[in-house]
């Protein structure tokens, strides 16, 4: 089970490093700020930063239809399989609602370890992002990896 996490984590992630919005798609300023605190968090691994983010009920449905949840996920972070060089998050939809928020887009990369490591990775990705009484918090994301060169 824990390889199989390990695998998993190794090919989600929701924090940009670089993001370009396609033209006409606006980024709202709270899930802008909000992308970037991830960003950084996952970046230095920092569980606590992560959380503030991620909604305690945080799903990701994986490139192999397996579901995991926010915990899992961190502890895969914890143990540096969400390293990545080179990452770009290209937005090419955001859909606004009141209490809801949805980005959809693609990410490049390339992975240091896991599945795809040294190759360069493009992946779909959908944010499904709700507005909580702490803000904005990602509460779903959906990645598939498309290719890997």
């Amino acid at each position: 089970m824990l390889k199989k996490i390990i695998m998993l984590g190794a090919l989600l992630v929701a924090a940009p490093a670089l993001a370009q919005l396609a033209p006409g798609a606006r980024m709202p300023a709270e899930i802008g700020a909000a992308y970037g605190r991830l960003g950084k968090a996952m970046m230095a691994h920092d569980a606590a930063g992560v959380r503030t983010v991620w909604a305690e009920d945080f799903v990701v449905n994986s490139p192999n239809n397996t579901v995991i949840g926010r915990e899992d996920l961190i502890a895969v972070m914890e143990r540096d399989f969400l390293d990545y060089r080179n990452f770009h998050k290209h937005i090419t939809f955001v859909g606004e609602k009141p209490e809801v928020t949805i980005v959809m887009g693609y990410d490049t990369m390339i992975p240091i370890k896991g599945p795809g490591a040294g190759k360069q990775v493009m992946r779909p990705f959908t944010d499904i992002w709700a507005k909580r009484s702490a803000g904005w918090q990602l509460i779903a994301r959906q990645a598939t990896i498309a290719a890997a060169e």
